[in-house]
């Protein structure tokens, strides 16, 4: 599920997108004909995930917005953000609370934690850096927009991407600005924008132009800027091209999905493209050493072969299930729906393996470390599973 906007009437509509049944939207339409949900299929769990604890975190993590308010694993703790404006940092061992922030902010962005600092974006453009140890607020910042995106923190800089098309680098010390670069967007996008990544002094970022930039992490100079897909159709909510699943950097490629466009592998140095397939997708991706996992528009689960970008296999029994992005956990995909289950589906060939129901939708992607599974749900519960 996801968001339009109207960049000239300033209008919000909430919306299903169905890349099958564009009339889905009730919000430009005189009727909703969102297909209803896949029912849960029968299967043969082969594993038994283990609930290791939970803790409340929020008084609803996304609201009604259906905002990708992903939680973010950093140190020792589990970093996550609500849209009632709480700010938690959890002990990632136990569940237990080490501190939380009431910012008393409308938010809209997941945590940005590094350097210290644990940094997040409000839809009134307010920027709130917080000391990592305690939640201390250190400042705030504000940029014209929306901040929806995850800021990326890293080697001194915030990079904060704002619903205007403008990608900024502020300090992480006071959250002066240091630089700002613009792509120009089309009329109506997608409410919704994929986290900017930092590496090597560099940063990545993707826009609603279909557009994928990498910049100099220092003073914003452009190194290269590659087109990952390109608008077709006659009416402007067909040409809607945003890139808002969040890049994958895996070595030396990045993977980039963009809403009714492509998938596409690109080489980090050159940004030339080195695959690319149909698909539309503006959830999330993950990436392992053989292949690149996506959830599409539609509810399906895709495995591409990371060299060839060939489709290893398509998992098509979650469709309209409104799935988050996935995470990789050992031999399993893991995704979560609107209705408030985790799939664990195989690598081999995308069988289920294993489902819990947690009672609440999840929109955020569930994070993966050391065979541990973080999720947040849209009540605002974070739990964290293993088996």
């Amino acid at each position: 599920m996801s968001n339009l906007i109207s960049k000239n009437s300033k209008i919000f509509a909430a919306c299903v997108i169905s890349t099958f049944l564009l009339s889905a939207c009730a919000g430009f339409f005189e009727k909703d004909n969102t297909p209803a949900p896949t029912p849960l299929t029968n299967y043969t769990p082969e594993i038994a995930p283990r609930l290791l604890w939970s803790a409340k975190v929020g008084y609803g993590a996304t609201g009604s917005d259906y905002l990708k308010m992903n939680p973010a694993v950093h140190g020792s703790a589990v970093y996550t953000a609500s849209s009632d404006g709480v700010i938690t940092s959890i002990n990632k061992m136990t569940g237990r609370r080490i501190w939380q922030t009431n910012t008393r902010e409308p938010l809209s962005s997941g945590p940005g934690v590094g350097d210290g600092i644990v940094v997040v974006g409000g839809t009134r453009g307010h920027l709130i850096a917080l000391q990592q140890a305690d939640g201390r607020q250190l400042w705030r910042a504000s940029i014209p927009g929306e901040i929806i995106a995850t800021p990326a923190v890293s080697s001194g800089y915030v990079v904060v991407k704002a619903v205007d098309g403008y990608t900024r680098a502020l300090s992480t010390t006071d959250g002066h600005q240091v630089w700002a670069i613009q792509q120009v967007e089309p009329n109506l996008i997608l409410r919704g924008s994929s986290a900017p990544i930092i590496r090597d002094r560099s940063v990545i970022a993707g826009y609603a132009n279909g557009n994928l930039a990498k910049m100099s992490l220092n003073d914003g100079q452009l190194l290269w800027l590659q087109t990952v897909a390109i608008p077709e159709g006659a009416f402007a909510i067909q040409r809607m091209i945003d890139i808002d699943a969040d890049p994958v950097v895996f070595e030396h490629r990045i993977f980039v999905a963009t809403y009714q466009g492509k998938i596409s592998s690109l080489d980090w140095t050159s940004g030339r493209i080195l695959w690319t397939h149909d698909i539309s997708s503006y959830t999330g991706m993950a990436a392992d050493n053989n292949s690149v996992y996506v959830s599409d528009a539609k509810g399906m689960v895709w495995d591409f072969n990371a060299d060839s970008g060939l489709v290893n296999w398509r998992q098509n029994k979650l469709e309209y299930r409104i799935i988050s992005g996935p995470a990789t956990m050992r031999n399993y995909v893991v995704v979560g729906d609107g209705e408030g289950y985790l799939h664990w589906l195989s690598k081999t060939d995308g069988h289920f393996a294993a489902r819990v129901s947690l009672g609440s939708a999840i929109y955020a992607a569930p994070v993966a470390e050391n065979d541990v599974l973080y999720v947040l749900t849209n009540s605002g519960y974070l739990a964290a599973y293993t088996y």
